[in-house]
């Protein structure tokens, strides 16, 4: 028994050798020197195998086995390729005041062309409102309706090196409703264009659609998903134009005749001097009538028959023929809802509140089909007619309001209007009209009749229409060129003289 014990354990460990060279084990010392002798694994009592000598180094594999090479690391990276310089697009926001109208501008500042969507509804602003106890952030930008969600291809436009797009817009198309209180002067406009950039957590590339991107293939330029303006500061005054006409006051301006004969600093003066050198006693002596009778004899020589006015000394305090204003008489004041945010042409609503501004109660009808509303649009502007007095109305529909109530009328203007009035996205302008023309005479009622204006207009906003948001194509211009600085302009005055 013990012998065939010895013989089992002498065929194992011959076996043993053979087997860890195939499985590519043989190569490693550490396996070889934990490998015992035939007589170590075989030891036990009574074992009459004699022992080996001192260790040896691990037996070669036999010459037909095959070795296993040595595992490599994984694949070589390919070198990266140098990351592509930044967009070259600049993006502008121009605001010379908090009302309007606004400019972007987008100017290619490369030298290669580029593709941008032109499309003013891809504009979002934030306003930091600079309150005096509290500072809050107003974000606009365009209804989840009318801003673009992919790229718009209807507006993509080529800029070559040097060219701009510029677009004229209306801020309160973005900052609409409550959000125009934001629109004052002191406020901080920040500005983004586009699509918003990946997360800062993610590591993935930006993906389409893109603010700007190159047209080469390779790109010379990386896409950029948005573009960000300089922060404007809005100003507290008006524009160039605005601010000329309030100044001027409503007034005619004079002929060049007038101003090139006479500065304009020397018309008081002058005028004050004429009315000093008059005399009064010509003027009480001689009527109004008889200026045109009056002879070059009676005038001083070198006077003009135009100074010779008739003064209003003597006169009543009051203007002659001034009519009396009864100022508790009963009278309408009309009113709209300053903003209206539609979907569609369909559900356009506006409502309009008449109230009884006098001291004393008044008898009127006020019916739907007495507004009269005036549209200016993107196509332009439209009169949406009221109906002519009927002289049918029952007495029912005639109403009292006391000093002070007020009725409201709400209505669609799709059923005023005519149908292609609304056919166009964007923002609209309205103005109601009440048309009061129904005496009542007919009943025996002294009803209340007048034609009375809005005070103030409707703000309305269409997004979805059968026409586009525009009817044109856009068009690249040449980049303005910076304009000289006006502490300039005296010192080149100066030299030129």
């Amino acid at each position: 028994m013990r012998t065939r014990l010895v013989r089992i354990a002498c065929l194992f460990t011959s076996i043993a050798p053979a087997a860890a060279a195939v499985m590519g084990l043989a190569s490693s010392p550490a396996l070889a020197e934990e490998k015992s002798s035939p007589a170590q694994q075989t030891e036990g009592p009574g074992s009459a195998v004699p022992a080996e000598g001192p260790k040896a180094a691990a037996a070669p594999p036999p010459a037909g086995s095959k070795v296993a090479a040595p595992k490599t690391s994984a694949k070589k990276k390919a070198p990266e390729s140098p990351p592509l310089p930044p967009s070259p697009a600049r993006l502008w926001l121009i605001a010379p005041s908090p009302h309007g109208p606004w400019t972007l501008r987008i100017d290619n500042e490369g030298e290669r062309p580029m593709r941008i969507p032109a499309d003013v509804r891809l504009l979002g602003l934030e306003v930091d409102t600079l309150n005096k106890r509290t500072k809050k952030t107003v974000r606009c930008a365009a209804p989840a309706g009318l801003k673009p969600s992919s790229f718009p291809e209807r507006r993509a436009l080529l800029l070559a090196p040097g060219q701009s797009y510029m677009e004229h817009f209306d801020p309160r198309l973005l900052c609409f409703g409550k959000d125009e209180a934001a629109l004052a002067g002191g406020s901080v406009v920040r500005t983004w264009y586009g699509w918003g950039p990946p997360p800062k957590w993610s590591k993935k590339p930006p993906a389409a659609p893109f603010a700007a991107e190159s047209t080469d293939d390779p790109p010379a330029f990386a896409p950029a998903p948005g573009l960000a303006a300089p922060t404007v500061v809005l100003s507290y005054g008006l524009p160039p134009r605005e601010a000329a006409a309030g100044d001027a006051g409503g007034t005619e301006p004079a002929s060049p005749a007038d101003t090139t004969a006479q500065p304009r600093g020397d018309k008081a003066a002058q005028s004050s001097g004429d009315k000093a050198a008059q005399p009064t006693d010509d003027k009480a002596a001689q009527p109004a009538d008889d200026k045109a009778a009056q002879t070059s004899a009676d005038r001083p020589p070198g006077e003009s028959p135009d100074k010779r006015v008739p003064s209003d000394k003597g006169h009543s305090a009051g203007p002659p023929g001034k009519p009396i204003v009864d100022a508790n008489a009963p009278r309408l004041e009309l009113t709209s809802e300053p903003w209206s945010d539609a979907a569609s042409p369909r559900s356009i609503v506006v409502r309009v509140s008449a109230k009884n501004a006098g001291r004393r109660p008044m008898t009127v009808a006020i019916r739907s089909r007495m507004l009269e509303f005036h549209v200016a649009g993107p196509n332009g502007e439209t009169v949406c007619t009221a109906a002519p007095p009927t002289g049918a109305i029952p007495r029912d529909l005639f109403r009292t309001l006391k000093p002070g109530a007020s009725a409201d009328v709400s209505l669609l203007l799709r059923e005023v209007c005519p149908a292609d009035t609304f056919n166009r996205e964007g923002l609209y302008e309205v103005m109601a009209t009440l048309h009061a023309n129904e005496p009542g005479t007919e009943l025996g009622l002294d009803a209340y009749t007048a034609v009375v204006p809005a005070k103030n207009t409707t703000l309305l906003r269409v997004k979805s229409a059968p026409e586009p948001f525009y009817a044109a194509a856009p068009r690249a211009a040449p980049t303005p060129k910076p304009k000289p600085e006006a502490s300039q302009a005296p010192e080149h005055e100066e030299h030129d003289q």
